[in-house]
């Protein structure tokens, strides 16, 4: 069973990857690593299947790696045991981003493309303005958080943002 500590350090893991998303993606993706960042941007309505592995995708490997040092630490070492749930958070994190970045968002998985939502469309709307604007909204599962009031609203639930125009191209 899990205890009432861990389910709060497995939601702490999950909530708090929210805003370490937003802050790397904004300051580190779209700052000192734009370099490898940029790739996203230029590549992100190619077809998922067609694709061969990128500059961007150092980030989640690098999260990945981030993870699998904790959990050792967790599992080895005298008093770091709250690493465990607060990484199984986390990884669900990590898991959910996948799903809605790649599925929802981009339609790399295929059957996701057809996930038609308030929720999904405004979500993939906001990423499309990111995409465009190479700006807010730099978070994940909340965008709307972030979003400026530059943006229309209407034109979120329309969906009329141009989509996945490269910035730099």
């Amino acid at each position: 069973m899990l205890s009432l500590e861990n389910a709060l350090l497995l939601l702490a893991g999950f909530i708090g990857m929210e805003a370490v998303t937003y802050f790397v993606h904004r300051f580190v993706m779209h700052g000192l690593l734009r370099s490898l960042h940029v790739s996203h941007h230029r590549n992100a309505a190619a077809a998922y299947a067609s694709k061969a592995p990128e500059p961007n995708d150092v980030f989640p490997l690098a999260f990945s790696v981030v993870v699998v040092v904790g959990l050792w630490a967790g599992f080895n070492v005298t008093g770091a045991a709250w690493l465990l749930p607060l990484l199984v958070g986390v990884s669900v994190y990590g898991a959910v981003y996948t799903v809605v970045h790649d599925g929802v968002i981009h339609g790399r998985i295929r059957w996701m493309k057809r996930i038609d939502t308030e929720w999904s469309t405004r979500l993939a709307a906001a990423h499309r303005e990111h995409h465009r604007a190479n700006s807010e909204p730099y978070g994940m599962l909340f965008p709307n958080l972030t979003m400026q009031r530059s943006v229309s609203h209407q034109a979120l639930r329309s969906g009329s943002i141009p989509s996945q125009v490269p910035v730099d191209q």
